[in-house]
């Protein structure tokens, strides 16, 4: 038995369109065209692949579970063309990427991984600081590229910033906190607890101080301050401090049963995170496969 691959792709474009007017349309067919097609497919598998109606069209459950199929082919066959494009291009070489600790524990990590089980002949060096330090960095050609936050983008316009993820804030603090049993909280209710904080000239602490200042809040008394995420995330799992953090950064320790989140009463605005590199730089065909793989990735953690 031997099927044709167009023949897999007509029929997915009619349970994609719902029609073989549309379906034919969308292949560059004409409708009686794409119902021979169908007709002769159903005749080699001798099954109903498509239900006709009045209000169109509908595959039946072997017309799904074929179009599965064929979407399938369409993705081997893309990743393979993508594959030798690669290959062609010869991508090898070094990438000097900044981040902050949530573009580090996730975002960056995860292109990395994708980038080398495309190809292995690139070299990546990692930097964590803090978005200032890092865009210091950059400006100074330390660095190809950064992950930052949107506020970092300089008013200068020397920078391009392409758009990541939203990173939102919650209140974070281990399971056993007698405040763990709330489903959110007000800030200005917390002043005598004790917290776990990144230091005070930070971009994140100084939207934290903001929120304060605008609320005429009074400031939390007794403050631990690290500018190291990891010190701080034991802090919390280990103490009953608790911490303002981007749920994403905390997603494994939330799953893993060690830390829980809260909701914020008056939240922070969500912070865009992105790629930050100069205009004024051609970047390197790795630090474009780079972009375009970030992008992708990002889009399920919005």
């Amino acid at each position: 038995m031997q099927l044709d691959s167009r023949q897999l792709r007509h029929l997915a474009a009619i349970g994609q369109h719902g029609t073989f007017v549309a379906a034919a349309k969308a292949l560059g067919l004409t409708q009686p065209a794409l119902s021979l097609s169908i007709q002769r497919l159903e005749d080699i598998l001798k099954v109903t692949l498509v239900e006709r109606g009045r209000n169109g069209a509908t595959l039946t459950e072997p017309g799904r579970m074929l179009a599965i199929r064929s979407q399938e082919i369409d993705e081997t066959i893309a990743t393979a063309l993508h594959d030798i494009e690669l290959a062609s291009q010869g991508i090898k070489g070094k990438l000097r990427i900044g981040g902050t600790p949530l573009a580090t524990g996730n975002i960056i990590p995860a292109t990395i991984s994708e980038i080398l089980e495309q190809t292995a002949e690139v070299e990546f060096e990692i930097v964590e600081a803090t978005d200032e330090t890092l865009i210091d960095y950059l400006d100074r050609g330390l660095l190809d590229i950064i992950v930052c936050a949107a506020g970092q983008i300089s008013k200068t316009g020397v920078h391009s910033f392409t758009p990541l993820f939203e990173a939102r804030t919650v209140l974070a603090m281990r399971p056993s906190n007698p405040l763990a049993k709330h489903s959110s909280l007000s800030l200005d209710l917390l002043e005598e607890e004790v917290w776990a904080l990144p230091p005070s000239g930070g971009t994140f602490r100084k939207q934290i101080d903001a929120l304060y200042v605008t609320n005429g809040w009074a400031f939390p008394k007794r403050v631990i301050e690290t500018s190291s995420i990891a010190t701080l995330l034991k802090i919390v799992r280990m103490t009953d401090a608790v911490s303002l953090l981007s749920e994403q950064l905390i997603l494994d320790e939330i799953r893993l049963g060690f830390l829980k989140c809260i909701e914020i009463d008056h939240p922070l605005a969500p912070r865009v995170f992105g790629i930050l590199a100069r205009k004024d730089r051609t970047p390197s065909t790795l630090a474009s496969l780079f972009n375009q793989t970030a992008t992708r990735l990002a889009a399920a953690l919005n």
